[in-house]
């Protein structure tokens, strides 16, 4: 049950303004709230999170639902309108695909730099020491080998970063709106394509997994290379997370994402 927030918890400024809160969720690093037409986002750190999460919505396109970024009752905080969806469940994602993927070969549009391999080397070298003794060589060279090759050396464009279903709001008439933009910045879309399919894409059944993120892979040079490496790298991130902060939930993961991992591999063979 949702708990009402009253003046006590703080935030007496807000409420002012806004209306009475009415706790919605939240995470590690924020809480949410509704308050009739409006969400607000109170970040938990003092490291302008608000700020940026506003800048990162309007690049991309999603400035009209950004009402304000400020700083009240002690909080950094980002107030929007208010967008009457749910996170997208098993059921509803045929339903919300087709426009998840008109706004994001909107998003991905324009291509600018170049994406940032070295970060990419870092990140693999540091899932390497933690992961080494538990058999996946094969993801390792499902991204290893391109990388080395050169072809994952391409134009870089805006991505969100964390396309799990949580961030994927679809409303009653089929509307979708990506929420959560704090981890967005340049890199390669069929990255972002890839986060898709292991955080909302798998909630489908393994080859429809693969069907769907493939009918979102843009016509271009190298495009499933560089899509097969990135599910390997994805799913190799997600084990070292749950390596490194959920240890007791690693064994359970694995058991999840690794026949996952091979049955795209081998698909996109």
């Amino acid at each position: 049950m949702m708990r009402r927030v009253t003046n006590r918890s703080g935030l007496p400024t807000l409420e002012a303004r806004c209306g009475p809160l009415t706790r919605l969720g939240g995470g590690v690093h924020s809480r949410v709230y509704a308050a009739g037409e409006y969400v607000l986002k109170v970040y938990r750190n003092q490291l302008g999170w608000h700020e940026l999460e506003a800048a990162n919505m309007r690049r991309a396109g999603l400035g009209t639902w950004v009402v304000d970024a400020l700083e009240a009752d002690g909080s950094q905080v980002l107030i929007l309108r208010r967008f009457q969806g749910r996170p997208v469940t098993a059921a509803n994602v045929p339903l919300a695909l087709p426009h998840l993927g008109t706004f994001l070969r909107g998003l991905h549009a324009e291509r600018a730099g170049e994406v940032d391999l070295e970060r990419l080397r870092e990140r693999l070298q540091r899932f390497r020491g933690g992961l080494s003794g538990f058999g996946l060589d094969d993801l390792f060279e499902a991204v290893e080998t391109p990388l080395r090759r050169g072809d994952l050396a391409v134009k870089a464009a805006y991505c969100h970063l964390d396309l799990w279903s949580d961030n994927i709001l679809l409303n009653d008439a089929g509307d979708v709106l990506v929420i959560d933009w704090t981890r967005a910045q340049s890199d390669d879309p069929i990255r972002d394509l890839a986060l898709l399919k292991t955080g909302t894409l798998d909630l489908r059944p393994p080859s429809e997994s693969v069907e769907m993120v493939l009918s979102l892979l843009p016509d271009e040079p190298g495009a499933l290379t560089r899509l097969r490496a990135y599910l390997a790298h994805t799913y190799l991130h997600d084990l070292y997370w749950f390596l490194m902060h959920e240890p007791y939930e690693f064994d359970k993961q694995r058991a999840e994402k690794v026949p996952r991992a091979r049955h795209a591999l081998e698909v996109l063979k």
